[in-house]
């Protein structure tokens, strides 16, 4: 018999074929199982990597949140007529709450110019937004400044404790509560405009 004889098996076929097959199939079963095992070790050497190596730069927010959240004496809040102010639990809104005196100076304005184009450039979340202007001293405020913010609530302290929880007395800040009635997040009085609106877009979502 000779060596092409041998070569050949049963209808023609190369026995180096069928002895190829088994080998095949062992290198496709080894491909796939180093498949598996990268997609499992892949994604946790790489958050090692981003948790050790390189860790990605943490983006400061527009304000300071406050923990814990510290809730506000709404008890102790009027509106200009006397009338007690609505918790946001029962409005189902976000306040934007910042004190000044009655007089507000061109600091004061400016403060309130950003608080509306805040509110405004919310869009259609206008609505679970509300603004108010607590004033710290018993000066009026001007109609004609008023009349600028037809969307702005004037409210007033009873008590000196508002005041303290708000930054005190003596510092102007752009305080955020959210609908549970919680002071969570506090600005200065002139954050950088795109930074406070998008920030604010995006808590007013929760």
């Amino acid at each position: 018999m000779t060596i092409d004889k041998i070569a050949q098996g049963k209808g023609g076929d190369s026995v180096l074929a069928t002895t190829d097959a088994p080998t095949t199939r062992r290198l496709k079963g080894r491909l796939i199982l180093l498949a598996i095992v990268a997609v499992g070790v892949l994604p946790l050497l790489g958050a090692l990597y981003f948790r050790y190596v390189s860790p990605p730069a943490v983006k400061a927010t527009a304000g300071r949140p406050l923990d814990p959240p510290l809730p506000l004496a709404f008890e102790f809040l009027q509106r200009s007529d006397g009338t007690p102010l609505q918790h946001p639990e029962v409005s189902g809104t976000w306040l934007v709450i910042f004190a000044a005196p009655g007089a507000c100076d061109a600091r004061c304005q400016h403060t309130l110019y950003l608080t509306r184009q805040a509110r405004t450039a919310q869009g259609r979340n206008m609505a679970r937004v509300d603004r108010l202007w607590l004033v710290t001293d018993a000066t009026t405020p001007t109609a004609s400044l008023l009349s600028e913010h037809p969307d702005l609530t004037v409210v007033k302290a009873t008590d000196g404790k508002v005041l303290q929880a708000l930054g005190g007395t003596d510092s102007r800040y752009i305080n955020l509560v959210d609908r549970r009635g919680l002071l969570v997040f506090r600005y200065p009085d002139d954050p950088e405009p795109k930074a406070f609106i998008g920030e604010l877009g995006k808590l007013i979502k929760f």
